[in-house]
């Protein structure tokens, strides 16, 4: 059977760089990305690529720029004392917080004894991208599971991820 909404797929992937061939992600060997198809947890794309397989099928998509360009403006320069006493190094990922709270990574593009450049732009933003995909699993979701727009784990003590208050503890 094919892949719809409101199935739950499990599928491995490899990313990599048009341009330089570079590989950004690689889940093989790993365990498996888990989703709920048609609730935008992933790339659209990248849903649209997977609706319609089968478990054990692959395929591969080229994405351009799916994380968007890469803005200058996305350059922020902060006095150094406001990392704290973190050891900086050049291209480092930072955790920020955004104006409504969100986590927020960044990365260091450069620094001296009194500032730093931060980075907000997505770390793949302006690469063209290839994504091989492997269907491992499939299964059609729980009612509770599409009503609450995620995957529950078998083992309930994984928890569900949603926080409190959604009934799914």
């Amino acid at each position: 059977m094919e892949i719809v909404i409101n199935n739950v797929i499990a599928f491995k992937y490899i990313v990599r760089d048009i341009e330089t061939g570079e590989v950004y992600e690689n889940t093989y060997g790993q365990k498996p990305v888990e989703f709920l198809v048609g609730k935008g947890r992933i790339l659209p794309a990248l849903e649209e690529a997977l609706i319609g397989l089968q478990a054990g099928e692959q395929t591969k998509i080229v994405l351009q720029k799916p994380y968007g360009d890469y803005v200058e403006g996305n350059l922020v320069e902060v006095p150094i004392h406001q990392v704290g006493n973190i050891p900086l190094e050049t291209g480092m990922i930072l955790y920020a917080r955004g104006k409504n709270g969100e986590a927020l990574q960044v990365k260091v593009k450069s620094f001296d004894d009194e500032k730093v450049i931060i980075d907000h732009n997505h770390p793949l933003a302006g690469k063209d991208l290839e994504f091989k995909l492997k269907v491992t699993s499939k299964r059609q979701a729980t009612p509770e599971e599409i009503q609450h727009g995620h995957i529950h784990p078998a083992n309930k003590e994984e928890g569900c991820g949603c926080g409190s208050g959604c009934g799914c503890h």
